[in-house]
């Protein structure tokens, strides 16, 4: 089985409710046919993973065998590692897309989007002496741990030399300012 994703995917639900589950269960918790989990059970009991137990065919139960709980642990650490490579890179991408910001001699920025790397921005920008007017979010019912303030585009105000996009603009709001793309993200 070359996919780590549902081999962990079917460690863990076999971790879960060991012994007291079947491939049926594994099938919709997951999203897959029961043919395509009975063929990846097999594999994994053949290389030792887990332990299937039964009389009846249609009743088979699968246990987590050690050797099955250290593959998992070796495949989440593994997705970690590489997950942790790609967020990496990706915040030092904007960052350096933001140190052009302070290059350019721009003062007051607000933002616009709420994803893992809106606090790294932000701090970066402060930290450049750049001042974050305001942040700009779809949902402002949702409360952002940071003391600028969170406010709807709608009630975007024209108070900086720039709008940092950390997500794309909803079409509606597009050309309501003149836009410095700094994340480089599309704007759809």
């Amino acid at each position: 089985m070359d996919d780590p994703v549902l081999q962990y995917q079917i460690l863990a639900a076999v971790q879960e409710n060991d012994g007291n589950v079947t491939q049926r269960h594994i099938s919709r918790q997951l999203g897959r046919s029961v043919a395509s989990i009975n063929f990846a059970l097999r594999l994994l009991a053949v290389k030792g993973y887990i332990k299937i137990s039964g009389a009846n065919l249609r009743n088979l139960r699968y246990h987590l065998t050690p050797s099955g709980l250290l593959q998992k642990s070796i495949l989440a650490y593994n997705f970690f590692k590489r997950q942790s490579a790609l967020y990496e890179e990706a915040r030092k991408t904007l960052l350096g897309k933001l140190e052009a910001l302070a290059t350019e001699g721009v003062q007051r920025v607000a933002v616009y989007g709420w994803t893992p790397f809106t606090e790294a921005a932000i701090l970066y920008l402060i930290s450049e002496g750049i001042q974050v007017v305001a942040l700009y979010v779809e949902d402002v019912s949702v409360v952002y741990p940071n003391r600028i303030p969170a406010r709807s585009l709608d009630e975007f105000q024209a108070d900086c030399d720039a709008l940092v996009l950390l997500e794309p603009l909803p079409r509606a709001k597009e050309g309501m300012i003149e836009i410095k793309q700094v994340a480089g993200f599309p704007v759809l």
